[in-house]
């Protein structure tokens, strides 16, 4: 009668190896720090490269130099080239607090005119707002 007793454990076993895969079961590992919070300011919203973001609590971005208000020639610093949707906080010199990652891409547009650099990094933003990260956070309990 003690047979039984022996093949409960394999059974129990036989269940966890057929059910779950050892590399499959191990949750995934999460990252120890919140994604950096950049901001920047619209300069324009182009053709050829989206909307352009100058940024500046970041290195990210290229320099670039262009006319963007007809008054002449300007150098750039940290300016980035984004497809992402941004609605109404489109603007120029509109201030956007948001996580950037390096990548993305933009419709296959026929531009008339060169209305910005050409060649620039895409970039996606996320979870773009028009209120600084401190501000968005929720408050520490006492």
């Amino acid at each position: 009668m003690k047979t039984p007793l022996l093949w409960a454990p394999l059974a129990a076993l036989s269940l966890l190896t057929s059910s779950c895969n050892l590399i499959t079961c191990i949750e995934p590992v999460e990252p120890t720090c919140p994604p950096v919070c950049v901001s920047g300011t619209v300069l324009r919203q182009t053709c050829m490269a989206g909307t352009l973001i100058q940024l500046h609590n970041s290195q990210e971005g290229q320099t670039i130099q262009f006319d963007f208000d007809g008054t002449g020639v300007k150098t750039y610093q940290h300016v980035v080239s984004t497809y992402t949707e941004l609605g109404a906080l489109t603007q120029q010199g509109t201030k956007l607090y948001f996580n950037l990652t390096r990548g993305g891409t933009g419709p296959e547009l026929q531009c008339l005119a060169n209305d910005a650099p050409s060649g620039m990094t895409k970039y996606t933003l996320s979870n773009v707002s028009a209120t600084a990260c401190a501000e968005k956070s929720p408050a520490a309990p006492n």
